[in-house]
C-alpha cells in the first residue's frame, strides 16, 4: 500500500483520482505526492498523462479540466515497469500518454 504526502487532505482533481486509483494498486509505488491544481488553458475534456522520469522515480503531469503533478516515488528501475502497467490499465483506455526525461546532468 502507498502513502499519500499530507494524508488524505490533499485535493485530486476527478483526473488524477483515477491515476492515483490505480497506482495505488500497482506494486513497486512507495509513495505518491498530488501538486497544486492550476487551470487548463485549453478546451476540450482531452485526458493527457505525461510521464517525466526523475531520480526519485516519476512525475506524473495530469491534465483534463484542470492540470495536476503528482509524484510517484519508486526504484528507478522500476519506473518503467510501473508506466507501462499504468499506460496498459483497463481504466485508463482514454488517456493519451506521453514520456520525457527529466534528469539532471542529461
Amino acid at each position: 500500500m502507498t502513502n499519500l504526502r499530507a494524508g488524505t487532505h490533499t485535493t485530486l482533481t476527478e483526473t488524477a483520482e483515477l491515476v492515483v486509483r490505480v497506482l495505488e494498486t500497482i506494486p513497486g509505488v512507495t509513495k505518491i505526492s498530488p501538486g497544486i491544481i492550476t487551470i487548463n488553458s485549453r478546451k476540450g475534456g482531452n485526458r493527457h498523462v505525461t510521464a517525466s522520469f526523475t531520480n526519485a522515480g516519476m512525475e506524473l503531469i495530469i491534465s483534463g479540466q484542470g492540470v495536476q503533478k503528482v509524484a510517484v516515488h519508486c526504484s528507478p528501475s522500476e519506473t518503467s515497469r510501473i508506466y507501462s502497467e499504468l499506460k496498459e490499465h483497463k481504466k485508463l483506455v482514454a488517456f493519451a500518454f506521453k514520456t520525457r526525461d527529466k534528469k539532471p546532468g542529461v
